[in-house]
């Protein structure tokens, strides 16, 4: 039985007809080799620079926690962030930080890609399958809750002349405990580590200070 109550499974900012049927594809689809990421809305660097930077401001940083406080959540992760590791998530400033969210929230993620190079897509993924991961992670209804589209690298190595792909998530789990956020692109986080956790406090206990 689903121990979640997922709100909304997958979209993209102003994603075209094509973006739109692809959310419909099945994971192991767009993970096979060869398969071409979808290339969602993309944002100049103005832009992607802009929610790089509100995505070291939100949360409550703890060690290595961000706690979102609120029944309405929205959190900012950057697929490698400058000056963080490569093959990595970005938030709160902190690389593949825990996050923690109260059960009953409704979660929204912004997943901004800024990475560069063939291949280098990324995607997220929530789950409650722990690692460690095989290198295609199974698309199946008892383990996934909500991702995103697969977003394409950069559209070029230079920082400033490039458009970036962002993604967006929504998803609201009702019942506390630990789930993940992943990359579900094959073998990111099996060989890179591309994951963190997400955990999922009962209502009334605060998330970090």
């Amino acid at each position: 039985m689903r121990i979640v109550r997922a709100l909304f499974v997958a979209t993209s900012f102003l994603a075209g007809p094509g973006a739109l049927a692809a959310m419909h594809m099945p994971m192991s689809g767009m993970l096979m080799s060869g398969q071409q990421p979808v290339r969602a809305a993309t944002r100049p660097w103005r832009e992607a620079r802009s929610l790089w930077q509100q995505s070291m401001r939100e949360g409550h940083r703890s060690g290595a926690q961000i706690g979102f406080r609120g029944r309405r959540v929205h959190i900012i992760l950057v697929a490698n962030a400058p000056r963080h590791p490569d093959m990595t998530f970005e938030a709160g400033g902190l690389t593949n930080p825990e996050l923690v969210v109260t059960a009953g929230a409704q979660v929204t993620v912004t997943l901004l890609n800024m990475d560069k190079g063939p291949g280098m897509s990324h995607g997220f993924l929530v789950t409650t399958m722990p690692p460690p991961y095989p290198v295609v992670i199974p698309d199946t209804r008892e383990t996934d809750i909500a991702q995103t589209l697969i977003l394409a690298p950069r559209t070029s190595p230079h920082e400033q002349q490039a458009r970036y792909a962002v993604g967006r998530a929504k998803f609201r789990i009702t019942r506390p405990g630990t789930y993940y956020y992943v990359c579900p692109v094959a073998d990111h986080a099996r060989a890179f580590h591309m994951y963190g956790r997400l955990i999922v406090t009962p209502p009334g206990r605060h998330a970090p200070h």
